[in-house]
This record gives structure tokens, sequence and C-alpha cells, in this order.
């Protein structure tokens, strides 16, 4: 089954429209967007949406995201005033965050395709 890009996009928005909903009837401390794609996720485990609905959109997305990152950063880096605010307890908790968060990524993408692969076998 098919589905235009625009439709695949319409079910990314909309989940995270469902997560802002909920976040602002229910006192929930958690992001809207953070709790958008949990329930992206559970609904994808469940098998209420099926992956092939959202892969194109979702693919794009995850090739351009590198690109919503560089001008803030380059702007941080450039700017002098920015080591002078940071203290050194912040700064090496951003390093060991972001190591941490590298890790967890790449750790969950093996685990991912090694179960993928399983599956097609």
């Amino acid at each position: 089954m098919k589905i235009s890009w625009f439709f695949q996009l319409f079910i990314l928005i909309g989940f995270l429209l469902l997560g802002y909903g909920i976040v602002n009837v229910f006192p929930i401390p958690v992001p809207a967007s953070v709790l958008g794609m949990i329930l992206l996720f559970l609904f994808l485990l469940t098998g209420m949406i099926k992956l092939e609905w959202i892969e194109k959109v979702s693919s794009f997305q995850l090739k351009h995201l590198p690109l919503l990152f560089i001008p803030p950063i380059a702007t941080l880096i450039v700017s002098s005033s920015f080591f002078r605010v940071l203290q050194w307890e912040i700064m090496i908790i951003l390093m060991v965050s972001s190591v941490s968060c590298l890790l967890g990524t790449a750790l969950t993408v093996e685990w991912y395709e090694k179960r993928k692969r399983r599956k097609t076998k």
C-alpha cells in the first residue's frame, strides 16, 4: 500500500499535536513532542500504524536533521562570551551527556538492525 508523502507527514504532525493536546489537558511533566514520539512508538509496536506509512517522511527528516543543528552550534562556537558564561562543570555535563546520547543511539540502532536481520531470515 503506497501512501503519499503528504499523508505520511500528516501522520507525524498528528502525533505531535496529540502529544501537545495530552500535555495541555493533563499536567504531565514531559515535553509534548517527546510524548508524541512515545505514542508513535507505541502505535508502531502494536501494529496500529505500519512503518511503511511513515518511512519516506521519516527517512527524509533524519537525512536532513544535521542541517538544523549547524547554525546554532556554529553561532555558539564563534561567540566568545559563550565560554565565559559556561562553567566547567556544565561543560563536563554537556560532554558526558552528548557521548551518552551518541552511544545510546548507536547501540539502539545496532540492536534494531540485528533484530531486523533475524526477522528476514
